[in-house]
């Protein structure tokens, strides 16, 4: 498990060195989600509550027990909560052993411990390519 996460680690390093991640644009939401302005999100929290949301943002952490992501918005430096309770342990597992710097996450804004979270339903990964410079 360690070397896993060292693994992780070293790629969230290093992936800003060496280029940004490939195809990771954001896409348009899925029917029923809205994709929203993580700028708005950050400044009127209280707006989005219950509300199906689509996000795209960078992986900065990951709970021990795969359960909660954490992710950040360079442009609104925004930090969000993204829990991943609702999701199969194989899909969870996925998220943590594949070389991943950006997410999408599709799911419903809700309150957990006084803080805003996302309930994830569906995350797609974009992976990220490590290329080796001289």
């Amino acid at each position: 498990m360690i070397v896993i996460r060292l693994l992780l680690c070293a790629g969230l390093c290093a992936a800003p060195a060496l280029g940004s991640t490939a195809g990771a644009r954001s896409e348009p939401a899925q029917p029923g989600y809205e994709r929203i302005d993580l700028t708005d999100f950050v400044t009127h929290p209280n707006a989005y509550q219950g509300h199906l949301v689509a996000v795209t943002a960078e992986v900065v952490s990951v709970n021990a027990n795969s359960q909660a992501l954490k992710l950040y918005d360079a442009g609104s430096k925004a930090l969000i909560g993204v829990s991943l309770a609702q999701l199969k342990k194989a899909q969870r597992r996925a998220l943590i052993h594949d070389p991943v710097r950006k997410v999408s996450v599709y799911g419903r804004v809700g309150l957990k411990g006084g803080r805003l979270v996302i309930d994830a339903h569906r995350v797609k990964a974009y992976p990220t390519e490590l290329v080796a410079r001289r």
